[in-house]
């Protein structure tokens, strides 16, 4: 197949998945084709050829109509044009290479490609971007934060095009607002499956909770040493009623919970308690021993003042 067919073909796959996942203004911002006078000119200013695959791109599509709204993820395509005029920055990068040698075979550089002048960038935002070396037509990617900043990416412009259409129609990358109207991010499948897998151990969690009685719940808890299911346990209780509170806070006392789990469940619940001046005496033991002065003091006045009651 030749370039030019190879690229219409990804290029519609891409443009194919973006109607599809609410994305057509990128398409849409694609520009038509430049002319072969254009792509001559072109060549004649850089005095390099631009290679067959390169020359194919531009005659597919000269670049965007706007900067932003990318189509190359979050990087623009680059027209003619613009992109004669960011050659700086994989120059700058290439700068940095043949001062920094050791650095080169991370990058994947050959010595040939290393002292080319012969690197016109095809994509980007800001210094950052896509650029091929039009002799071994291979394609890099630009990172001025990373160390090496060039790093090899395809093997071709055809085979950068094919790659990229493949993840896009395999929904390796999903619709996000920015860098324009949006822009097509890069997916975390890990992050995403330990996501779900949070998700569903959540529900998991919901279900299985909501079969057991107030009682069982606080008896896991308190044996689980987690304050906070058991304030959750009592936030709900409160919620249905005075009594049902009620109810919970003195299963919670009959559970062979410490006076230190006590006093640090309550905790936030002090103001709203009903509780006996031995029960308050508990809280206030808790609390010395959580080294709370303010659980213990409270506790204290209140078990004072239901002793004289």
């Amino acid at each position: 197949m030749k370039p030019e067919e190879s690229l219409a073909e990804a290029f519609e796959q891409i443009t194919t998945w973006m109607a599809k996942h609410g994305a057509e203004l990128l398409a849409q911002n694609l520009a038509p084709g430049a002319s072969a006078e254009q792509v001559a000119e072109a060549e004649a200013e850089l005095g390099f050829s631009l290679g067959a695959e390169l020359r194919a791109l531009w005659s597919l599509h000269d670049g965007q109509h706007e900067e932003m709204n990318g189509f190359v993820e979050a990087f623009d395509l680059y027209s003619i044009e613009r992109a004669l005029g960011e050659r700086d920055s994989v120059m700058v990068a290439l700068g940095f290479l043949r001062e920094t040698p050791q650095a080169m075979p991370e990058s994947g550089l050959t010595n040939a490609e290393l002292h080319s002048d012969a690197w016109v960038p095809f994509a980007g935002r800001d210094s950052d971007g896509l650029a091929v070396n039009t002799v071994s037509g291979r394609v890099f990617e630009i990172r001025h934060d990373d160390s090496p900043p060039l790093h090899l990416l395809a093997a071709s412009l055809v085979d950068w095009a094919t790659q990229y259409a493949s993840r896009v129609v395999a929904d390796d990358f999903r619709v996000e607002e920015g860098f324009g109207d949006y822009y097509l991010q890069l997916r975390d499948r890990e992050a995403e499956r330990r996501e779900e897998e949070r998700a569903r151990a959540e529900r998991e969690e919901r279900k299985r909770k909501s079969k057991m009685s107030a009682k069982e719940l606080l008896d896991e808890a308190v044996a689980r040493n987690r304050e906070d299911a058991a304030q959750e346990v009592l936030e709900r209780a409160e919620q249905t009623s005075k009594a049902a509170f009620a109810e919970a806070v003195s299963l919670l006392f009959s559970g062979g919970a410490s006076p230190a789990f006590l006093a640090g469940t309550l905790r936030p619940m002090l103001n709203r308690l009903t509780l006996s001046a031995a029960q308050w005496q508990i809280v206030a033991e808790g609390g010395a021993r959580i080294g709370n002065n303010a659980v213990r003091d409270i506790a204290l006045t209140r078990a004072r003042s239901s002793a004289q009651k």
